[in-house]
């Protein structure tokens, strides 16, 4: 219930902004909007953000990543990538732009038109707060598609299941439809009884689920290097799961 009644408060708070910004955004073209949602940190969220706006970007589509998470984590990411001048790492595939996590609806609707149309974007990837905030709960009634990355933990489950809770309070209050939601194993570590059983125990929540992200030693490498997976080790197994993954979301978006 607490649930409900906060995001209905927040939702009929926000109404106008929120149906005006997605005519906004929407209006020069088919623009998406992938939210990354989790209610409890150490899951994974930013760095699937990241990697999967990356590769997003490298498969061919124009992609705004929006750091609202107010540790920056991505936005300190793609700094540290950035040579100072000289020889240095490959230039992350787009451009991340910080948005501070307690700015209200209007501050968020402003910056999503402004960055999607200036950018020609397809798609805009949100990387939200580890918490039931006003971003977060702007982010899903905005999104077409909520991504919620959860770890082989009984608590990061319970996490997760609030979090699709908010996510399908969202589609009710919306059209009933939308937004879509995607499940995704993270940080699995592969031949345990955890990661085994991970995909039925979310499967039983009623979304789907999609390609698995291992933990693995290059996607820490790439993090210490300010570099994404794809252009730290392309052919990594790290990277083909990430290109699964892609996939898997452009699916569901019908693109």
């Amino acid at each position: 219930m607490y649930f409900r009644s906060y995001l209905y408060r927040c939702f009929t708070l926000s109404v106008y902004t929120l149906r005006h910004v997605r005519r906004a955004i929407t209006r020069n073209g088919a623009v998406h909007i992938i939210s990354v949602i989790n209610l409890k940190g150490g899951v994974g969220k930013t760095t699937i953000a990241l990697n999967l706006a990356a590769t997003l970007a490298e498969q061919g589509q124009r992609v705004v990543l929006i750091d609202a998470d107010p540790q920056q984590s991505a936005t300190q990411w793609a700094q540290h990538g950035q040579p100072a001048g000289g020889p240095g790492p490959a230039p992350l595939p787009l451009v991340v732009h910080p948005l501070q996590a307690d700015a209200g609806a209007p501050q968020f609707k402003a910056a999503l038109e402004q960055l999607a149309q200036a950018a020609q974007a397809t798609l805009v990837v949100i990387d939200c707060p580890p918490e039931l905030s006003d971003p977060a709960l702007v982010a899903a009634l905005l999104a077409d598609l909520v991504v919620v990355p959860v770890t082989p933990s009984p608590l990061d489950l319970w996490a997760a299941k609030q979090a699709v809770a908010t996510a399908q309070e969202a589609r009710a209050l919306r059209d009933g439809v939308k937004p879509l939601i995607s499940l995704v194993p993270s940080k699995l570590l592969p031949q345990t009884i955890l990661a085994r059983d991970l995909p039925a125990a979310l499967a039983a929540l009623g979304e789907p689920v999609a390609p698995a992200i291992t933990q693995r030693v290059a996607l820490v490498e790439a993090i210490v290097l300010g570099q994404t997976i794809g252009t730290y080790a392309k052919t990594s197994p790290a990277a083909a799961e990430f290109a699964a993954l892609a996939q898997h979301t452009l699916r569901r978006l019908t693109l």
